[in-house]
């Protein structure tokens, strides 16, 4: 995607290292979270890690086989490393000071800085045919942009509580720092773009909803886990989540199905 493929191919697999080295203790010793993390979400912590586990194997094999022509790929590893910049980024924000922090701490940063280097290389006239169907294209548009609505207007109503009384809260703040100053923001950029039909938007999109569905999912598997822990299981915030990441990562691969390539793209 960007000018020099062999550089973001170092960048990329620097970030697909550290992020396992920063998951496998959690697959390894499931105690390493106790005291960091509210106790309602300490039983997705081991799944967490074990789908970062293997969003990492995949991430290997992309970078292994992707080549200069193969846009496709490079989007899927953009949203994927995209994951690992807000999961990490949550990570290294709420001081999850355990043993492992300067390695969460590593990929935060490798994630933020290796998705900089790729997306600065962007070249407009590389992608100058690139085509999307009106349909597919308005509709990912749109969801990008209600998503955005929705969660800074979630965020907000529970922020302006603590504003107004002086108050900080202990744990979970990271999200509302990552959603409101970096994701949602790129949801609406990207929406806008999609819909002018700028190729960067066009292939943002279905980035911005991949990195959606590794945020969401893990939420899910948080109350499918909490059985094992003695906990109830709330069903419908399960459901929610399942069907929210479902409905992204349809959006995603529906959109790369559909893109219509340019020149040497596949």
């Amino acid at each position: 995607m960007g000018d020099n493929l062999r550089l973001s191919k170092i960048f990329w697999s620097i970030t697909a290292v550290v992020a396992f080295l920063s998951a496998l203790p959690g697959v390894v010793d499931r105690t390493i979270y106790t005291n960091l993390f509210p106790s309602e979400f300490l039983p997705g912590a081991f799944p967490q890690d074990v789908l970062t586990l293997l969003v990492c194997g995949v991430l290997f094999v992309l970078i292994a086989t992707t080549h200069a022509g193969d846009v496709k790929k490079q989007v899927v590893i953009v949203g994927l490393i995209g994951s690992f910049f807000y999961l990490y980024g949550i990570f290294t924000i709420e001081r999850v000071y355990n043993s492992y922090y300067l390695l969460y701490a590593a990929t935060f940063a490798s994630s933020f800085w290796s998705l900089i280097y790729s997306l600065a290389g962007f070249r407009a006239d590389d992608y100058a045919g690139l085509e999307l169907a009106a349909g597919m294209r308005r509709t990912t548009a749109i969801s990008s942009i209600v998503i955005a609505v929705l969660f800074t207007a979630l965020w907000t109503a529970a922020l302006i509580p603590l504003m107004r009384e002086h108050d900080r809260i202990e744990f979970l703040y990271s999200i509302y720092i990552l959603d409101l100053c970096f994701v949602m923001p790129a949801f609406v950029m990207t929406a806008i773009m999609a819909l002018r039909r700028q190729p960067f938007g066009i292939l943002m999109a279905p980035a911005m909803m991949i990195m959606g569905f590794f945020v969401i999912f893990p939420l899910g598997l948080n109350e499918l886990a909490k059985p094992s822990a003695g906990m109830t299981m709330a069903m419908g915030p399960m459901i929610v989540s399942f069907v929210f990441a479902a409905f992204m990562l349809a959006l995603a691969v529906s959109q790369l199905r559909m893109i219509r390539p340019a020149g040497s793209m596949r």
